[in-house]
């Protein structure tokens, strides 16, 4: 018993140590190819997701996946081997004529554990919206502070902030609060199972149908086929923010930006270094009715100031020795 506890604990301590790294791998290769993705974004992509949101994307999201799969791990070597023991032991090795009672807990189990998932799923998203609503009112906040003392708009910008974090603390507290229930309700369930099960068993015993150490050793099977569900339970705690997180790192990952390098460039002639050559560019603002820049051609010699002159507003381009700033 002592050499299987101590191969138990190296399992645990290798399960956990292995799990961590994954997990972390997971999270910096996840950074790195959302950092990637946005580098190649255009305005329109910035638009359609804000800075902000992306911002929450490469860290709060990225960190739920990081923290479902060190427990996975841990969870998945460990939870089903205890269960399918269990169910082998009482199959084998003990009175069969209350099996069924198993069956009751395990579908109270994956009662509970649906109906918190159709109560949380949904406030999930909207955790993850309010959050990317907190990180763009605070980015406003501090990047145009200097403004907002300039205009003595201090009050209004903090009745904002106030807004957005008191709608993501409450529905922090409701999902918090549903997913505390989860476990006192597995207990219960627990503890209910355990009851039954001296229930009918001390009736059977009183028949001559069962022994004494049959009844506990089906209590023992019991709790441990009921305690590898209430570890995948824990799990189930994770997983639905977390796959709220997967699907906003994805939306990121696989939208294709409008604009695109070209693949096969010509060789550079170095002949033409240091030239700046529009030909027929237009340009537009993703929301824009027309075309706010149509068919531009020009080039900027090196070492030349090259301007096109207009009122302030027109959409100037200004070039001095092939530098080129768009006004």
């Amino acid at each position: 018993m002592l050499g299987i506890a101590a191969i138990s604990m190296l399992s645990a301590i290798s399960i956990m140590l292995l799990s961590s790294r994954v997990a972390a791998n997971l999270g910096k290769t996840l950074r790195e190819k959302v950092f990637k993705k946005v580098l190649s974004f255009s305005t329109e992509e910035f638009t359609n997701f804000s800075t902000a949101s992306l911002i929450t994307r490469s860290t709060n999201d990225i960190a739920q996946i990081q923290m479902l799969i060190s427990m996975l791990f841990r969870v998945v070597v460990y939870a089903p081997i205890m269960g399918i023991g269990g169910f082998i032991r009482v199959l084998a090795n003990s009175n069969t004529s209350m099996a069924w009672i198993i069956g009751l807990a395990v579908l109270c189990v994956i009662g509970i554990i649906l109906v918190l998932f159709i109560v949380a799923m949904p406030k999930f998203k909207k955790l993850q919206e309010l959050i990317d609503k907190l990180n763009l009112v605070s980015r406003e906040i501090l990047t145009g502070l200097p403004v907002i003392r300039a205009f003595n708009m201090e009050r209004r910008e903090e009745e904002r902030f106030e807004i957005a974090n008191t709608n993501l603390m409450k529905t922090n507290i409701f999902v918090n609060r549903a997913m505390s229930i989860m476990m006192p309700g597995l207990m219960f369930i627990m503890n209910s199972v355990m009851i039954l099960i001296i229930w009918v068993g001390g009736h059977n015993i009183d028949a001559g149908i069962m022994q004494v150490g049959d009844m506990m050793a089906f209590i023992q099977y019991t709790m441990q086929i009921i305690m590898s569900f209430l570890m995948i339970s824990m799990i189930s705690i994770m997983l639905p923010r977390a796959s709220v997180s997967a699907r906003r790192i994805n939306e990121v990952l696989e939208t294709e930006p409008r604009i695109k390098d070209i693949e096969n460039l010509k060789k550079f002639d170095d002949t033409k270094k240091g030239f700046v050559e529009f030909k027929n560019v237009s340009f537009r603002y993703p929301d824009a009715d027309g075309e706010l820049l149509t068919d531009i051609t020009f080039t900027a010699s090196p070492g030349k100031t090259t301007a096109i002159i207009g009122s302030t507003g027109s959409r100037k381009i200004y070039n001095s020795k092939s530098y080129s700033t768009f006004l």
